[in-house]
């Protein structure tokens, strides 16, 4: 029943991504698994029918929608993602209104790090509305590690609600989509191995917030 929904006001921090791996984790896991795809794109929903996952996806756009079917979608199912529109609209204040946990994937450069505060602020309202709920995680997306802009990153969000796991840029992960699979269904190497540890590892943060 709980609703993880990713947010983001820019688009390419790997939203979209993380959606599509956390779901496929938790049906993995034997849980019976909802996707919501609000992003006009689409992706998460198309990257799911080209790998014939048995996860069922809900494209759904309209604010007034969203807050009338969440509450169904998830008492349906042992757990919803959702993966939110870019930008901070309506129809993402809506999302807030009814998800449980809200991650904020944030690339480490100065615009994704300016976004993330606008959407921690967007989130805080809801908090303050709704006693609390919805909880929030960032996390750090895409990160190549030892450049200056990681480490600027790690320090500038480190009094923010963050993550413990960080998913670096990886050409496997890039590579899923078009393959029609996620990490856990690639050819076995050692950077899809690295890749797995990764996202297995912030699946089991996720389980220990719901």
């Amino acid at each position: 029943m709980p609703v993880i929904a990713l947010i983001n006001q820019k688009g390419g921090c790997g939203k979209s991504t993380n959606s599509c791996h956390i779901a496929y984790w938790l049906m993995s896991q034997g849980h019976n698994v909802a996707v919501i795809d609000s992003d006009s794109q689409q992706s998460v929903t198309r990257w799911l029918k080209s790998m014939e996952s048995p996860i069922q996806s809900f494209v759904m756009g309209d604010p007034d929608e969203l807050v009338e079917k969440i509450p169904a979608i998830a008492e349906a199912h042992d757990f919803v993602v959702v993966d939110g529109a870019a930008g901070i609209t309506e129809t993402t204040r809506c999302i807030l209104l009814r998800a449980d946990l809200v991650i904020v994937p944030v690339q480490p450069s100065g615009l994704d790090l300016s976004s993330a505060n606008d959407a921690l602020r967007l989130v805080k309202q809801a908090q303050s509305v709704r006693n609390g709920l919805p909880k929030v995680k960032l996390l750090i997306s895409r990160a190549v590690k030892g450049t200056r802009l990681y480490d600027e990153a790690v320090v500038f969000l480190k009094d923010k609600p963050l993550f413990k796991t960080v998913i670096h840029q990886r050409q496997v992960v890039a590579d899923c989509f078009g393959q029609a699979a996620v990490v856990w269904t690639l050819p076995k190497s050692k950077a899809t191995q690295d890749a797995v540890e990764e996202f297995k590892s912030l699946c089991n943060e996720i389980m220990e917030i719901v």
